[in-house]
C-alpha cells in the first residue's frame, strides 16, 4: 500500500519512505491539523513538566478533565478523556452493545470499523458532496432496527455543517426506537459559534445522545492523541469501567491543559482559519478541472473529475513534489475523482494552489519539488 491509497492522512513516515523525502521536508494538506500549530505554551509546559515521566499518570486526568469540561460548557461528570477519539470510539460498540449501526457516508472510516470490529454490522446512508438538502427525515426513516446512527459534523471529509434543527428529527427518531445518536464534533472548534451549534449541552440529558470531541485537530496535537465523550453521567461511568487504566499519558495530560488555558491562540487559529479557508477556496476554484466544495472545518473537498486525472495520479504526482494531499477514493461513498487538501497558512496554501495549477489545471510550466526552508 502506498501513500496515494493509504486508509488516514498524515502518514509523514510512509510518504518520506516513498517519495525520498525527510518527514520535515515535507509539506502536509492531508491531515487537518491547526495550522498554527499547538498554542506557544505547550512546549514549555511539556518541558517543565518532563519529570512526570517518571511517574504514572493521573487515572482520572483531573486537571484536563476539569479545565476541558469548563471550556465545552459540560460537568466533568459528563465527559471521559481518552486516548484520542479513536479509543472512545472503539470502545463504544463493546460498551453500548452496537450490533447494527447506520452510518452517514462519506465520513471518518473508523465509525464503521469500529463496529465490524466488535461484530456488528453498519449500514451506509450516502449524502453526495454538495447535496442542498440534508435528509435528514429519510436518514430517520433508516434507523428503526439500529442500535446507533454515527455523523460527523462538521463532516469529514465534506467539511458539511448542520444546525441543531437539522439533527432533531435524527436524534426523535433515536429517542423513540431506543437508538442512540452519536455525533463526532472533532472538528467543531473550526466552525463559528460553536456553542451555538454543539449538542454537548443536550448529550448531557438525554441518554440516547453522545458527542465525540477531539483535541488533536484544533489544538495541534495529533502525535500526543486526546480526544474526549460527553453523555449522561450513567453512560460515562460505563465507559470509565471499560476504559483501559493510564490510556492518557502524562504528558498529553499536561499539554492538553496548557493549550486550553491560551483563549488569544484560539482565537488566533479562528481567524487564520475563516481568512486562509476563503482563500484557498478561491485560489483553487480558479483552477480549471477542480471544483472545491464549501467547507465549515480547516479543509476543503476537491472534486477533481474536471483534471481528466485520477485521485491515485493526482496525490502521486503531488507526492513526488513534496505535497501531501489526501486520496478520497477509499471514503465510502466518494471514487476516485476526490481529494481532500487541509487549511494551512498563507505561504502554504499559495503553494498547494501553484502546485495543484500545474500538475491538474493544465497551468505553464514544470511543477518544482517542493523544499521546507
Amino acid at each position: 500500500m502506498g501513500i496515494a491509497d493509504s486508509p488516514h492522512g498524515g502518514n509523514l513516515a510512509r510518504a518520506a519512505l516513498e517519495y525520498g523525502h525527510s518527514e520535515k521536508e515535507l509539506l502536509d494538506f492531508s491531515a487537518n491539523i491547526n495550522p498554527l500549530g499547538p498554542p506557544p505554551g505547550v512546549y514549555s509546559a511539556v518541558m517543565e513538566e518532563f519529570w512526570r515521566v517518571r511517574h504514572y499518570p493521573d487515572p482520572d486526568c483531573g486537571v484536563l478533565t476539569q479545565l476541558l469540561a469548563d471550556y465545552l460548557g459540560v460537568t466533568r461528570e459528563n465527559l471521559i478523556v481518552g486516548n484520542g477519539g479513536a479509543e472512545l470510539i472503539y470502545l463504544l460498540p463493546r460498551v453500548l452493545r452496537l450490533e447494527r449501526v447506520l452510518v452517514v457516508a462519506p465520513t471518518f472510516s473508523e465509525y464503521a470499523e469500529a463496529v465490524k470490529a466488535n461484530g456488528g454490522e453498519v449500514t451506509y446512508v450516502t449524502v453526495p458532496p454538495g447535496e442542498e438538502i440534508f435528509p435528514a427525515e429519510k436518514i430517520a426513516g433508516q434507523l428503526p432496527g439500529c442500535d446507533a446512527v454515527f455523523i460527523c459534523n462538521p463532516n469529514n471529509p465534506t467539511g458539511r455543517l448542520l444546525g441543531p434543527e437539522e439533527l432533531a428529527p435524527l436524534l426523535e427518531a433515536a429517542a423513540a426506537g431506543g437508538a442512540m445518536l452519536i455525533v463526532d464534533e472533532a472538528f467543531m472548534d473550526f466552525a463559528p459559534r460553536r456553542e451555538n451549534l454543539s449538542l454537548m449541552g443536550p448529550a448531557c440529558r438525554r441518554r440516547e445522545l453522545l458527542v465525540l470531541y477531539s483535541m488533536t485537530k484544533f489544538f495541534g496535537l495529533p502525535g500526543l492523541r486526546l480526544g474526549a465523550a460527553v453523555a449522561g453521567a450513567p453512560v460515562i461511568e460505563r465507559l470509565k469501567r471499560v476504559k483501559a487504566p493510564w490510556s492518557v499519558n502524562a504528558l498529553a495530560a499536561v499539554a492538553g491543559a496548557a493549550a486550553l488555558q491560551d483563549r488569544g491562540h484560539m482565537a488566533e487559529t479562528l481567524r487564520t482559519v475563516d481568512q486562509e479557508r476563503d482563500f484557498l477556496f478561491s485560489a483553487l476554484a480558479s483552477i480549471p478541472g477542480l471544483n472545491p466544495f464549501p467547507s465549515a472545518a480547516n479543509f476543503l473537498l476537491l472534486d477533481i473529475s474536471g483534471s481528466g486525472m485520477s485521485s491515485f495520479e493526482l496525490v502521486e504526482k503531488m507526492a513526488g513534489l513534496g505535497i501531501l494531499v489526501r486520496n478520497c477514493a477509499n471514503f465510502y461513498g466518494l471514487d476516485d475523482n476526490f481529494v481532500r487538501v487541509a487549511v494551512r497558512t498563507r505561504a502554504e496554501n499559495k503553494i498547494l494552489a501553484e502546485s495543484l495549477g500545474r500538475v491538474a489545471g493544465g497551468g505553464q510550466g514544470q511543477p518544482t519539488r517542493y523544499k521546507m526552508r
